[in-house]
């Protein structure tokens, strides 16, 4: 995709206090507030956790139970599928109205926007359709 393109997908980052509670880790939950809104302008997209070593596209530095290459989310111009890059915790799918996952994904697998991806100590992220006011991410 090119810069100038304008944004057809976002991804929606959140706090999950469920999913802090499944985990049980250590780490002290922040705060759930509104979800911070990325753009998806490529069609390979990298979910992680910088380091000196480099920079994810979907950059989750503050859960530490993020691997620094967690996942990946790839896209064929139409739908929007998820990959587990050999994480330390691994990457669970479920539907929004579903009960958390026990069990991580293995491959890659289609997600839409009444999934949930579930990483880390309580990071949700849901793929959606951007809204027109959210063309320029």
């Amino acid at each position: 995709m090119r810069k100038a393109d304008a944004t057809k997908w976002v991804a929606e980052i959140w706090i999950d206090p469920d999913w802090h509670a499944a985990q049980g880790g250590p780490d002290q939950l922040p705060s759930p507030g509104q979800p911070v809104i990325v753009g998806l302008r490529k069609d390979t997209v990298v979910i992680g956790r910088s380091s000196s070593s480099g920079k994810p596209d979907i950059d989750l530095v503050t859960d530490s139970g993020v691997s620094r290459r967690q996942s990946s989310l790839v896209t064929d111009g139409r739908r929007w599928f998820v990959e587990d890059l050999g994480s330390a915790n691994g990457t669970y799918v479920s539907r929004v109205d579903a009960s958390i996952p026990d069990t991580p994904i293995s491959g890659r697998v289609e997600v839409s926007h009444h999934d949930r991806i579930l990483v880390g100590s309580w990071t949700r992220i849901v793929v959606r359709p951007a809204l027109l006011q959210e063309s320029n991410l």
